[in-house]
């Protein structure tokens, strides 16, 4: 179990390993405080779960998990059933950097222009995972043991927040 940083910023690691055609499945946590997020590379395997709200309009809040190394045929089946909804990248913000690229006359959109296209980082580092799908009803099923951990840990999490629902 890791907080919302250390999780992405192993996703990103991961992903930079594995680049391309990784999937993503988000829906409305169970007691719609949240999001859950399902990432996965459905060929080199790894599964990761995300769980995070917004704390208030500026901050998110979450924990996540590395379910399993591998993905089970019968569900890549079930998710190619899906109509693909979008695409999914991670951003990582190096503020000491980004600052540094604008004081030495850097612009914004060139610099995030240039993170979009993997060149040089100056401050914002770009990750492109792939395809996204949304289940805007339903939650996603609690299967594993890792599961239950992250969502006992989420809800201790929201509870110490004092969040009932989604921010908004």
């Amino acid at each position: 179990m890791k907080d919302l940083q250390e999780i992405l910023k192993e996703i990103m690691k991961v992903g930079k390993k594995s680049p391309g055609e990784w999937k993503t499945i988000s829906a409305p946590t169970r007691d719609n405080t949240g999001s859950d997020l399902l990432l996965f590379h459905p060929i080199s395997g790894p599964v990761f779960q995300v769980r995070a709200y917004e704390k208030n309009p500026y901050q998110l809040q979450g924990i996540g998990t590395r379910l399993s190394q591998s993905v089970d045929t019968d569900f890549l089946k079930l998710l190619d059933k899906r109509k693909h909804q979008g695409n999914l990248g991670l951003l990582d913000l190096n503020y000491k950097i980004l600052e540094q690229t604008i004081r030495d006359g850097g612009k914004i959109d060139k610099i995030f222009l240039n993170a979009l296209l993997g060149k040089k980082n100056e401050g914002i580092d770009f990750l492109n995972l792939g395809n996204s799908y949304h289940r805007p009803q339903d939650p996603l099923p609690i299967i594993t043991e890792q599961q239950k951990k992250l969502d006992k840990e989420y809800k201790r999490i929201v509870r110490k927040d004092g969040k009932n629902s989604m921010y908004g």
